[in-house]
């Protein structure tokens, strides 16, 4: 098994994935898209205790909303992982925090009723080398 590692933008926090990814979803809600301040999250879903911080854990901060937990790093704000009641016994890491996760890819788009309509021809978007 691969052990996946990963951390915040500052480095205060750092975690290893314990067990195998389970699913990797795009989510399009429009709480996940506020939160994230994108047009869609995506996550890694695994089992909780599968989630290992290995430092930082005094750095690591919760937000409460409806039925989740969001974890997010108190020095940089990187949003790190959430719980969810509806899924007891899961968490869905932000893929953007795994050191290596260019080979991970989304398997299902979910709450797509709320997607934004130009999503779908992102892919004739011109790409530039550098940024803007």
């Amino acid at each position: 098994m691969n052990k996946h590692k990963g951390s915040c933008h500052c480095g205060g926090i750092e975690y290893q994935l314990n067990s195998e990814i389970m699913k990797v979803v795009n989510c399009h809600c429009n709480f996940c898209r506020s939160h994230s301040g994108s047009a869609f999250s995506t996550y890694a879903a695994l089992p909780y205790s599968s989630l290992e911080i290995t430092s930082g854990k005094e750095n690591l901060k919760v937000y409460h909303v409806k039925d989740a937990k969001k974890h997010f790093c108190s020095s940089c704000g990187t949003p790190m992982f959430n719980t969810n009641k509806k899924y007891p016994g899961a968490c869905m890491i932000y893929l953007g925090t795994l050191k290596e996760s260019k080979d991970i890819a989304p398997m299902v788009n979910v709450w797509c009723e709320s997607k934004l309509s130009w999503l779908d021809s992102l892919s004739s978007v011109n790409s530039i080398e550098q940024g803007i």
